[in-house]
């Protein structure tokens, strides 16, 4: 029977440790600081940043006319120039997050304007298309990415009451750059053609360094990264039982799995919709002017859709994951709808005000959704493993709906296809919290139980001893 004690007593000491270890990190400290001073122009330059994030976007549809003027290169190998630069701004998430963890979210902000200003300056004197696919398509990609993660972190640890209508103004900075931002380029690239785009370009983009210098780690980043190096530095000392098991842990948590499978069939679905719905709107007899004002449009709503996303997610009465994942439903919904209203002009314009107010929404939700199921010391991890679900679907999205069109099927199949992609989404971010064994239902009591708990421990153990 002593075999069997002795284990009881092992397991019930490391259920404890993990106990305790996630209620620590749900559970974050109060910092007088935040929400309030220098949280603000942090604010401020985290919204100047999905600026130009969200203005990169459009300006990858210049540059696809750009390089095929330039180069006389082919459709495919333009349109694979553009498709990298945009979904390594996800699938480069990882990397994000081992800077920001490593050193600072300042620092990774910082680099993000460097690689910006290398990648578009060396586009504007690339000697062939293949230098732009490594100068654009990779350097200032990856530069993208480095931005785009901890853009959305920094915010995250320097606001707590505030939190999500924080996230909601900073990310609302992408769709205005696809409002302001976009006729500017397009004006510079009809004046100045494709080497003067690209100089300028580099130029507007490296506001990026001067945006993250005014980024100083918080009280809370600081906090997090000296939690992380305690980790490590008791993983180092003991065999992999709690410690190491919440330090690996948002790489087996099944919570985090489902968004990452959200996000996945999310950006799988959206991404095909937002790179071919010009063409099907040109498809069903409208021009190709109307096509982008329709575009356009679909940014200015995505503006107020993730104001009005982090205000409700503010409330206290509004449960985050149920508006994450329902916001996705409804979008799915609209999207099985489209094809049968796409005729019209009135259908149209509906429509891209629905996906520009639904799509980016879950980006506001996705730093608080996600603390719930790590905990604030793992969300970077966690939130680059998401992005990087992201980024693949991203790529993959529009290579599915030429794979049906070539396949003999219609862009309105195609459509029929993302929409039942982000159903999935939908069903997936949805599961996340019957998958959270001790995250989701820790509160404040229990930390407050967590001595008594340890003493519960001393008196079972000398129990078995007796």
């Amino acid at each position: 029977m002593e075999p069997d004690e002795n284990n009881d007593v092992t397991d019930y000491t490391n259920n404890v440790l993990i106990y305790k270890k996630e209620a620590e990190d749900v559970h974050e400290p109060r910092f007088d600081n935040l929400d309030r001073g220098w949280s603000w122009i942090v604010l401020a330059a985290s919204f100047c940043t999905f600026m130009l994030m969200g203005a990169t976007q459009f300006a990858s549809g210049i540059v696809y006319m750009a390089l095929l003027d330039r180069f006389q290169a082919s459709t495919s190998l333009s349109s694979l120039v553009c498709a990298v630069h945009i979904s390594m701004i996800s699938i480069g998430a990882p990397l994000s997050s081992y800077i920001s963890d490593r050193y600072s979210c300042r620092t990774a902000i910082v680099s993000s304007g460097i690689l910006f200003f290398i990648g578009l300056l060396g586009t504007a004197f690339a000697p062939n298309i293949e230098f732009v696919l490594i100068s654009y398509g990779l350097v200032a990609g990856i530069g993208g990415a480095l931005g785009y993660t901890s853009n959305m972190v920094v915010v995250a640890l320097n606001f707590q009451r505030r939190r999500n209508l924080a996230l909601g103004i900073a990310v609302a900075g992408a769709g205005l750059g696809i409002c302001v931002l976009a006729t500017v380029m397009q004006n510079i690239y009809d004046f100045y053609k494709s080497t003067g785009f690209f100089m300028i370009m580099a130029g507007i983009y490296s506001h990026e360094i001067l945006f993250g210098l005014v980024c100083f780690p918080s009280d809370l980043e600081l906090y997090s990264k000296r939690k992380r190096e305690n980790t490590k530095s008791g993983s180092s000392k003991m065999s992999c039982g709690p410690t190491c098991h919440t330090y690996t842990g948002v790489f087996k948590n099944i919570s985090n799995i489902c968004l990452c499978i959200g996000m996945f069939t999310l950006c799988l679905g959206t991404y095909l919709i937002y790179l071919h719905l010009p063409n099907y709107i040109v498809l069903k007899g409208f021009s190709s002017m109307t096509a982008a004002n329709l575009v356009s449009i679909s940014g200015i709503a995505s503006v107020f859709g993730r104001l009005m996303t982090g205000f409700l997610a503010n409330l206290q009465v509004v449960n985050e994951i149920v508006l994450y994942s329902g916001m996705i439903y409804v979008l799915g919904v609209a999207v099985f709808i489209y094809p049968a209203i796409a005729y019209t002009y009135s259908g149209n314009m509906a429509f891209s005000i629905v996906l520009g107010f639904l799509f980016g929404n879950v980006y506001v939700l996705s730093s608080s959704v996600t603390v719930k199921f790590v905990g604030i010391t793992n969300v970077l991890k966690a939130l680059g493993l998401q992005f990087l679900s992201g980024g693949i679907g991203a790529l993959l999205g529009p290579l599915v709906a030429g794979l049906i069109v070539a396949m003999g099927g219609s862009y309105t199949q195609a459509f029929i296809f993302a929409g039942c992609c982000l159903m999935v989404a939908g069903f997936s971010s949805n599961l996340a919290p019957c998958f959270s064994r001790s995250l989701s239902t820790i509160n404040s009591k229990d930390v407050l139980n967590l001595a008594q708990t340890e003493q519960t421990l001393t008196l079972y153990k000398a129990e078995i001893v007796s």
